[in-house]
């Protein structure tokens, strides 16, 4: 309503500007002046009242939409799309390019021991260490509810496989408080593959799934790749 009467008003006074720009007067250059004036501003204060507002919603829903609520990192869709966006420059320019599944091992069973707020905690946890780990060209996205994916351009199978032995140790050594002297143990297993070029997104994900299962399969809190399967 506020922004409404401020546009009336400023609609008003420029209607009255023009009206009295008229060259049969003394000053009427002042007029014009004054017109030119408050139309300016008129204008400015629509931009910052209406535009950049708009503008701001906008691109707030855009983040949302491709940005988990939880952990604040991209979503399953956000990442998915940057893994595309990656893979064609792979496939066309030859880039290395490589991706580690990041599954939290025993998720369910904690959060149904210790409660639903536990996911949570042990997520940003998860969280916090993916970013103090991945290099600024990486990206890490939450994939699935108890996996995330680190999407690793320009590195090969070996350099891979480090990052993710960094990820696995580090959050081998992080602990929750689930209660007020109670701390438990999280741990990860990883499944790392790289990019063939020619192939699509579901072959390679899915190849990074199979070894992330077997690394659950030999025990958990491990990393699996594809030399090593």
């Amino acid at each position: 309503m506020l922004r409404l009467s401020a546009a009336s008003l400023g609609a008003t006074l420029i209607v009255w500007a023009i009206g009295s720009w008229t060259a049969d007067q003394p000053y009427w250059w002042l007029s014009a002046v004054f017109t030119v004036l408050i139309a300016v501003g008129f204008v400015g204060l629509l931009y910052l009242w209406v535009v950049k507002p708009a503008c701001l919603r906008a691109a707030e829903t855009g983040r949302s939409g491709e940005h988990d609520a939880i952990t604040q990192t991209l979503n399953r869709h956000g990442v998915t799309v940057k893994l595309f966006e990656l893979m064609a420059l792979a496939d066309r320019y030859g880039n290395r390019l490589s991706v580690a599944l990041v599954g939290v091992d025993h998720l369910q069973d904690l959060v149904d021991e210790f409660g639903e707020n536990v996911r949570d905690s042990i997520l940003r946890s998860i969280t916090e260490v993916l970013t103090d780990t991945i290099r600024m060209p990486d990206r890490i996205g939450r994939y699935d509810a108890d996996q995330f994916l680190a999407i690793l351009p320009e590195t090969n199978l070996k350099g891979a496989c480090q990052i993710a032995e960094r990820i696995r140790n580090s959050v081998a050594n992080t602990y929750i408080s689930v209660a007020e002297f109670k701390r438990i143990r999280i741990t990860v297993s990883i499944g790392v593959t790289v990019f063939r070029r020619g192939e699509d997104v579901e072959q390679l994900l899915s190849r990074a799934g199979r070894l992330l299962e077997q690394a659950k399969i030999q025990g958990r809190n491990r990393v699996l790749s594809d030399l090593a399967a």
